[in-house]
């Protein structure tokens, strides 16, 4: 069942808090605005936006180029490589078809079956980084 919202629902701030007065002890600095935290978040929040870089016609023009020619043979590398493998899957399947059930069953046993390569590429929106090398910037991961 489909149900509408007829009023819509706006973010709002919270209204300011009644001043109350403040008890000398314990807890009195939680809201300490020179707190390390509270003044992490308080430089996080008053941040300047950042802005797109301003490129002219020719130079956006040629960017836009570069990206969709970039976009379009690397999902024709990728398409080309998951037909490939598309047909091994099928060639697969059509072989365990052939074989006598007792084989058949042995074939389709997952015992030894090897792991995708972990350097399989996938394509992305974006060129490559001209000049990057990703040998310099060692992984965490491997020790």
């Amino acid at each position: 069942m489909l149900r509408t919202v007829t009023r819509t629902a706006r973010r709002r701030f919270a209204a300011p808090a009644t001043k109350k007065k403040k008890k000398k002890g314990k807890g009195a600095d939680d809201d300490n605005p020179q707190d390390g935290a509270t003044a992490f978040y308080r430089a996080i929040l008053d941040a300047p936006r950042k802005t797109r870089p301003k490129f002219s016609e020719e130079e956006a023009q040629r960017n836009f180029e570069i990206g969709a020619r970039y976009n379009k043979l690397s999902r024709l590398k990728h398409c080309e490589f998951e037909a490939g493998l598309q047909l091994k899957l099928d060639l697969q399947q059509y072989a365990l078809a052939s074989l006598p059930p007792d084989l058949r069953k042995q074939a389709m046993s997952l015992e030894d079956v090897p792991l995708p390569p972990l350097d399989r590429r996938f394509w992305a929106l974006t060129p490559p980084i001209p000049g990057f090398k990703p040998e310099a910037y060692p992984d965490d991961d491997e020790d």
